[in-house]
Order: C-alpha cells, then sequence, then structure tokens
C-alpha cells in the first residue's frame, strides 16, 4: 500500500520543500513535493505529520558492527544505515539477513575485512603477500557482499597501489586508515576516503608519535605531537588544497578523539549511557582505547590536539573538503546512534551550520558509500528510510533529536 507523510516541512537533501510530502510505496520511495499542489488517490494511506520536519535517514560512515550489541539503538536516532569498517564476513551476513527479515536494524555497508601487507594488524584483518594477489582478494570480498575496501596500518606502497587499482576497476570505493604511508602519497594515487583526523594529518608531523612508555596505552599515540601543528603553515595548506583537488571524503571521527573518560561524565548528545554499555567498555578489551597511565600533562597535550583537529576540520571546510560524518562506534563512550549526534555537533563547533552537518550525515555519506540517489536523501527512487522530526534541524542541529517517528525500508519502526 502506497503511504505519504503530510503536513510537513521536508528537507530532501538539497532543499527546503513547505508544504511537502513523501509518497512511498513498499521500500521505495515514489515522490517528493509540494503538498499545496497535489491530490493524493484514495488508495493512499496518509500520515499527519502535524508541523513537524522530515528529513532522509542518517548515515554513520565508521562503525564496527562485530562489536555492537544493540543495533537497534541506530535506528531509535534515526541512523538508518551504517558503513562497516572491517567486521567479519559472517557478522555482516547475518546482520543483513536480520534486517532483510524486518530487524530494527540500519543497513549495513560492507568496506570488506581490513587490508594489511605481510601480517594481520588486528583481527579479522587479511594480510596480502604478494599485491598480484590482490585482483583475487577483492573478488572474494566483492562476492562476500563487500561494497569497497579499506586499506588498513600495515599495507605497504605495492598492496595499496594493487587495491585502488582494482578497486577502481571495480568501480568501488577504497578508504583508508593509514599512519605511515602521507595521505598525500594515497591521494595522488587515488585514495577515494581518509579515515579518522590523525591519519590525514600525520605527514605533518616532524617524527612519527611515539610513547616510550609501557605503563600507557596506545592511544596517547593519536595525540601525541599534533597538538603542536598549525593548520595555516604551508604544508598544512597544500595538503588540504589536495585533499579538495583529488575530492577525498575525510571522517575526521571527531567523537573518538573526546578524551575517555568524558563519557564517565557526561551525557553525549544529552542520552544517558545503559549500564550494559558502561559495563562493555570498562572490559580489558577496550584499554587500547584508555587512558590508562596518562599524567595530567598526557590529558593537557589531548585537549590541545582535539582543538587542532577541529582547527584543522574547520579549514578544510573552508577549502571545500568534503566531510562525512562517522564515529568509530562502539569505541568507549560512543553509543550507536547517539554517538553520530554528538559527532554533528562536533561538526557545529568547527563551523559547520546546521545544514551542512545534516549534509555530512546524508548527502555526502552516500557519496561515499558511491550510493548517491539511494540513500541520504529523498527521491524517487531512493529507499524509504525516513525521519519525522518535532523541531527545525537546520536551525538548530540539536532539534536532530526530536525525533517523532523513524521509518525504516517504509515501515514505522
Amino acid at each position: 500500500m502506497s503511504q505519504a507523510i503530510i503536513n510537513v516541512t521536508v528537507w530532501d537533501g538539497s532543499q527546503v520543500i513547505r508544504p511537502g510530502f513523501v509518497l512511498w510505496e513498499g521500500e521505495r520511495i515514489v515522490d517528493v513535493g509540494r503538498a499545496d499542489v497535489v491530490r493524493f488517490s484514495s488508495k493512499v494511506r496518509l500520515i499527519d505529520g502535524k508541523d513537524g520536519w522530515v528529513i532522509p535517514g542518517l548515515i554513520d560512515l565508521h562503525v564496527h558492527v562485530d562489536e555492537v550489541k544493540t543495533p537497534e539503538l541506530f535506528v531509535r536516532y534515526g541512523v538508518t544505515s551504517v558503513r562497516d569498517m572491517g567486521s567479519s564476513p559472517r557478522v555482516i551476513a547475518q546482520w543483513r539477513e536480520a534486517w532483510r527479515k524486518g530487524d530494527r536494524r540500519p543497513y549495513v555497508y560492507w568496506m570488506g575485512r581490513n587490508i594489511d601487507t605481510g601480517k594481520p594488524s588486528w583481527w579479522e584483518a587479511v594480510a596480502v603477500q604478494n599485491p598480484r594477489d590482490v585482483p583475487a582478494l577483492l573478488e572474494h570480498m566483492r562476492r562476500l557482499g563487500a561494497n569497497g575496501f579499506k586499506l588498513y596500518v600495515n599495507a605497504d606502497l605495492p598492496t595499496c597501489e594493487a587495491v585502488m587499482d582494482y578497486a577502481r576497476w571495480l568501480g568501488l570505493p577504497t578508504t583508508a586508515h593509514h599512519e605511515t604511508i602521507p595521505a598525500s602519497q594515497l591521494m595522488r594515487l587515488g585514495i577515494s576516503g581518509i579515515e579518522h583526523a590523525h591519519c590525514l594529518l600525520h605527514q605533518l608531523l616532524p617524527n612519527r608519535p611515539f610513547v616510550n612508555d609501557k605503563r600507557k596505552s596506545g592511544y596517547l599515540r593519536v595525540f601525541t605531537g599534533f597538538d603542536r601543528l598549525e593548520p595555516n603553515d604551508e604544508r598544512a595548506r597544500r595538503l588540504m588544497e589536495l585533499a579538495y583537488a583529488t575530492s577525498i571524503v575525510w571522517t575526521p571521527t571527531l567523537s573518538l578523539y573526546d578524551i575517555p573518560p568524558w563519557w564517565r561524565r557526561k551525557r553525549p548528545a544529552g542520552v544517558a549511557l545503559p549500564p550494559e554499555w558502561r559495563r562493555e567498555w570498562a572490559r580489558s578489551y577496550w584499554d587500547f582505547l584508555s587512558t590508562r597511565g596518562w599524567t595530567s600533562a598526557d590529558f593537557r597535550t589531548a585537549q590541545r590536539a582535539v582543538e587542532v583537529y577541529k582547527r584543522f576540520v574547520a579549514e578544510a571546510r573552508q577549502q571545500g573538503v568534503p566531510i562525512a560524518a562517522g564515529t568509530d562506534t562502539p569505541a568507549p563512550g560512543l553509543l550507536p546512534g547517539a554517538a553520530l549526534h554528538h559527532e554533528l555537533r562536533l561538526l557545529v563547533q568547527c563551523g559547520f551550520s546546521p545544514e551542512e552537518v545534516l549534509r555530512a550525515a546524508t548527502v555526502t555519506a552516500a557519496r561515499a558509500l558511491r550510493q548517491e540517489g539511494r540513500v541520504g536523501s529523498l527521491q524517487p527512487g531512493a529507499r524509504a528510510d525516513i525521519v519525522l522530526l518535532s523541531g527545525n534541524p537546520l536551525e538548530r542541529i540539536e532539534n536532530l533529536m526530536s525525533i517523532r517517528a523513524v521509518y525504516l525500508r517504509g515501515q514505522k519502526v
């Protein structure tokens, strides 16, 4: 049966339509437009939006679904699609099957297993021994449902080149979490995206960050040295100009750097953290993202680095570099769904307007996925992932939390 939301203001990903409507049949949007110039068939079920706002479902562009225990929370906060960054194909298949059966969870786009060289640097990563093996590896992951590929920290230059070349031939994007090969080199080779703030900026450091204290977690390494970088430095400006010229999508994941244990004392995006997640983040598994052994000076370094990251993101915005919203959920403190709202508020602190931020979590994210017109916007043919809000999200980004209803694949959840 066809359904339509009426008596609403629609933001379709590019413009505001008032008074607006969204009409869908089954899982796909059929029409979007002005409600005062259309008459609906008696066969259309009309839903009164009561002067609310309608936006596309949100997209979190950096998630590890194999560690998510409460997938329904994403949808509760309006997140209807996520991009997974390295989970096992078995977990991805289970997640997608549950989604197809109507389970309350977002659709997952999978970037395959993390690709290293020599030996895997993380569980579920795969190590390439010879660049000639890359085509068979990527074809295997594509058959398992990969929507793109992710280069990881140990991938050497020949592996990176082989992956990008074959991914380009397949028409699929490649992104990177890399800390040794300069981001500028990856961009010139044709990388589609860069993950995390420190991975883009790493090459600007005079020396690679090193924490010479086994009592401390390695998490400090993503702050050390970065606190001294200057966005107005000539090398920094050239890096941003190259990022713009090569049209990469940068997903800075500012939430990841918001200095644990911030989540122990704050309510991210105004949300109380469930006890089960607090217990989860207390497990020793997460020690690699802890502040174990940190001194007060270490915390000051991290705080300065966070401000530097924000300044670089602000500069990237000024340069026109596409910025997408991703969180690294469920790292400690990053509650599924709510973390994306926290990320968007951090982007506002970087000078983004609420509409620019909304695009980062919809249109720009869909571009990174190469799913333009399918998700991240409200237009005919797109999946009917729709969020109904009480407040105007273009006025205050906090109004994104005024969720009245979420429609996943056309069904209210």
